[in-house]
């Protein structure tokens, strides 16, 4: 096996396929993950040591995690297209919406290869709203990604039903092309549980500051939840250093931990001591693929609050492991969080649930073997 992974960043291949790649390793085969430019420099670097750790050959493009200078693009496209000949890949396999884009876009210039595309969420052209740049690029993904499928042979493999629906309902896609992977695993024997965090007032928001992870409504809701008097500690993890558009802006989050509303913690390298420290784990995303963040929290036996949207309502049992509220509505998440606040059994019921339902379905060592078998 000779695997060429498409992705935007070494950052995000690192916290969701490395453990995918070293299993490909240690069959024998090859790995080159070919990357995009991050913006974040010191995540990337940390990620390219990883990379480097593990004899793993990596290559980087101009292009972007969003859409920036056409011409670097191009470049970027060019130098792809470079790569992929020269490491002469059995499988390319990508990730996120533009990866998916440039892997397909890029295979009808390189040898007729095995070609994967993992569908990670749909991206920013499928969230929010869309003004006429976005809509002009919409265009121009859907043409280009019509002409690539209707040439190529592929895979796609989707992690909840919603976003299958969503785009075979804009790009006509084969039927034996469709393949269904809950996720991309988790560490269960990483992400245990913890006596202590269960037992604390802490609630974290684990995500980038984007407008679609549900920032705003999330601050709106400890608004309501102070004006009640509700004793509770409430953290950000995540970063807003992102070509996003829809990033939230330093100033803003300056604002929220000013006026006492919030922890703002930055990015975080190690997760794992952070979910040790809490006792509940929101995520009132718009719109989602699997969420790490909830698997890597059920692993932890933390209960979660999410949203009834695609990707998040498939990684909970609505009043089992957590709770399910109403997409943008702060009333029914802070009213959620008070339930979960005040009542340490419940918290801990729904913790020991949420261990139960990651060993049963988001281990790595049941996710990874599914995607092992789509490689050549």
């Amino acid at each position: 096996m000779r695997i060429a992974y498409v992705i935007n960043d070494a950052a995000f291949f690192v916290s969701h396929r490395l453990p995918l790649a070293l299993s490909v390793i240690k069959k024998g085969g090859s790995v080159c993950v070919i990357t995009g430019q991050n913006i974040n420099v010191q995540q990337e670097r940390d990620a390219i040591i990883h990379l480097k750790k593990y004899k793993i050959i990596h290559k980087e493009c101009y292009f972007t995690q969003g859409v920036g200078n056409i011409f670097f693009e191009i470049i970027g496209v060019l130098q792809l297209v470079y790569y992929l000949r020269n490491f002469d890949p059995t499988t390319i396999h990508s990730a996120s919406s533009k990866g998916n884009f440039l892997a397909a876009f890029s295979s009808n210039f390189v040898k007729k290869t095995n070609l994967i595309l993992s569908v990670s969420g749909l991206g920013t052209f499928f969230v929010g709203k869309r003004n006429l740049k976005k809509q002009i690029l919409f265009y121009i993904y859907k043409k280009i990604l019509n002409f690539s499928f209707q040439r190529l042979e592929y895979k796609i493999i989707f992690q909840n039903n919603d976003d299958y629906l969503m785009l075979n309902s804009i790009i006509k896609l084969k039927d034996h092309s469709i393949n269904f992977v809950y996720g991309s695993g988790v560490k269960t024997n990483y992400f245990r549980p913890s006596k202590f965090g269960i037992k604390t007032r802490n609630v974290l928001l684990p995500a980038r500051l984007l407008d679609e992870k549900g920032v705003n409504e999330f601050i709106e809701a400890i608004r309501i939840l102070k004006k009640r008097n509700v004793k509770g500690n409430f953290f950000l993890a995540g970063d807003n250093n992102s070509l996003n558009p829809s990033v939230i802006p330093s100033k803003k989050i300056e604002a929220w931990v000013n006026e006492g509303l919030v922890n703002a913690l930055g990015h975080q390298k190690n997760m794992k001591k952070l979910y040790q420290e809490m006792s509940i784990i929101c995520l009132p995303s718009w719109r989602e693929g699997f969420p790490k963040v909830l698997m890597e929290a059920a692993s932890c036996g933390i209960p979660i609050i999410t949203t009834n949207v695609p990707g998040c309502k498939d990684a909970i049992i609505n009043n089992v492991t957590g709770f399910i509220v109403p997409l943008k509505n702060s009333q029914e998440l802070a009213d959620a969080i008070h339930k979960l606040l005040d009542n340490f059994e419940l918290r801990k019921n729904m913790g020991n649930e949420g261990r139960k339902l990651a060993l049963k379905k988001f281990d790595l060592d049941l996710i990874v073997p599914q995607v092992l078998k789509l490689y050549k």
